[in-house]
């Protein structure tokens, strides 16, 4: 594997193409956790594959954190756009697209067409920053499920969610228990640790004490690339294992030769450079506001504090649900995993379990595809 082949692989460059929007509550019909009445709201979506007759091969993808409703690869107009699972999605892929119809839409909150932060307020014609409403996880999940239903869709084949993405898959279980009949979580689990809040903490801190941050506030102004750029590179260490970049860079260094500290204070080392590169990258394609908001709803994330313990959560659940691992993921750890399927299980639910033998950490969720692929492509008939 090639430095290249780990971190970050949405390219920046590339525009979304053929990105649909989906807009609801113009009356202010959706209500947040919080009490607040909220809208409108636009939902920013890709589909792949066709929904056949009886609407019953419709598979719904969660992005992940920063990733954008391009999921698949396609080939338009002699131009190739590169998706973000494209060894799991697409012809003659586990998620066959000859055979499922494929939904994948930004977050609610989200910067890639969804509402959210950099969406025009309507109170002032100006970007909403930070004046955008406090959300949390079951308001994203309510959100994509109105939108669900104004495209027609009551009922999913499958959802699939890895990361954040997982934890909506999960929240999604938990409010509406018959929406699907499969269910794949990947790479998460029905709390946050202290570990990924403190992170999450740290990352929030080197945007909003970027002097650019302006409380919010920089929409035309200079943007906090600085800020943004550290937060990134503090998530792409935590989605990292130690071995792997161990293994990956070493202690080699960026040059000809190790220069002494006092006459430097420039980049010395390959990993410097590499994180440096894929946060050069991410600040081109994402908001800070955006990050500070998805980054607190996944904070609040505990399905037992929400609703009252795991078997309060799915006790009317019936999806066949399959947990995915990754042996050498910091960030949700198996024991979590496992945690949440054995109690599933000892509830009499149709739960799986598998752990994949992984040192990618947290990123092998999406470089660990021919041992994924073969997982989801035996459960998801």
């Amino acid at each position: 594997m090639s430095l290249g082949e780990i971190g970050d692989s949405i390219d920046a460059s590339i525009a979304i193409p053929n990105i649909k929007n989906i807009s609801f509550s113009k009356h202010l019909e959706f209500v947040l956790s919080t009490g607040k009445r909220f809208g409108p709201i636009t939902i920013a979506y890709k589909t792949f594959g066709g929904l056949n007759n009886t609407k019953t091969n419709a598979v719904l993808v969660f992005p992940t954190l920063t990733a954008t409703p391009q999921v698949a690869t396609e080939k338009l107009n002699g131009s190739t756009f590169t998706g973000w699972w494209p060894e799991i999605i697409g012809s003659g892929k586990p998620i066959d697209t000859e055979k499922y119809f494929v939904i994948c839409a930004d977050h609610f909150g989200g910067c890639y067409g969804s509402t959210g932060p950099i969406s025009t307020n309507p109170d002032t014609g100006k970007p909403f920053g930070t004046l955008f409403p406090s959300f949390f996880i079951r308001d994203m999940v309510n959100a994509t499920v109105a939108f669900l239903r104004k495209i027609g869709l009551e009922k999913l084949h499958t959802v699939i969610g890895s990361s954040l993405g997982g934890l909506l898959a999960l929240e999604l279980l938990a409010l509406y228990p018959n929406i699907a009949k499969n269910a794949f979580i990947i790479g998460a689990s029905h709390k946050i640790s202290a570990e990924y809040i403190a992170l999450n903490h740290i990352s929030r801190q080197a945007i909003m004490l970027d002097p650019a941050w302006n409380n919010g506030f920089y929409y035309g102004n200079s943007f906090p690339v600085r800020g943004l750029s550290i937060a990134r590179q503090i998530g792409n260490i935590s989605y990292l294992n130690r071995d792997l970049l161990d293994s990956k860079f070493g202690r080699e260094t960026f040059g000809s030769r190790i220069r002494p500290f006092v006459s430097t204070v420039d980049v010395q080392y390959q990993i410097e450079s590499y994180l440096n590169h894929q946060a050069d990258k991410f600040c081109k394609r994402f908001d800070p506001n955006t990050y500070i908001y998805l980054s607190k709803a996944i904070d609040t994330f505990d399905l037992k504090r929400e609703f009252g313990g795991i078997e309060n959560a799915f006790a009317d659940c019936k999806t066949k649900t399959n947990f995915v691992s990754i042996s050498s993921d910091l960030l949700f750890p198996s024991r979590d995993m496992l945690e949440l399927h054995n109690a599933l299980e000892k509830m009499g639910k149709h739960s799986t379990y598998a752990q994949i033998e992984s040192m990618l950490g947290h990123d092998g969720l999406f470089l660990e595809n021919e041992k994924l692929g073969k997982i989801i492509s035996t459960a998801i008939a």
